[in-house]
């Protein structure tokens, strides 16, 4: 019983610390690129203050960024770029790993200032 006791102990001592959450880009916006590839997928993020953007490839205009902007005073909503386009709210990266974790939920802050994703798809789970 007593094993159990510091069993328990210990593991409630290193739970806050052992898992973080961020909140995240969504993985694709809603501009189909065709049927077969589906949905432009997140490519960069930038991070300042209590604001991210999230930017995905234009499909009507090559070359360009659609930008998708979020923020913690919004409860993680839209709050710029295109309505028709942009997911409107963010989603949450369980354990802020790099590629899609723009900004730290426990400690109030932009994990870092931007982040690129490798491959077609954000870590998004």
């Amino acid at each position: 019983m007593i094993r159990f006791v510091l069993a328990v102990s210990l593991l409630l001592a290193l739970g806050p610390g052992v898992s973080a959450n961020c909140e995240a880009c969504p993985n694709c916006d809603h501009e189909e690129i065709s049927i077969e590839q589906g949905n432009a997928c997140l490519n960069y993020w930038t991070c300042s203050g209590d604001t991210f953007t999230c930017y995905y490839p234009s499909v009507a205009n090559p070359g360009t960024w659609n930008g998708c902007s979020y923020s913690a005073s919004a409860d993680w909503a839209l709050t710029a770029g295109p309505t028709e386009i942009c997911t409107a709210e963010t989603g949450v990266n369980p354990k802020c790993e790099p590629g899609n974790e723009p900004y730290d939920i426990g400690e109030q802050v932009c994990s870092v200032s931007y982040g690129l994703v490798n491959g077609t798809s954000s870590q998004l789970l």
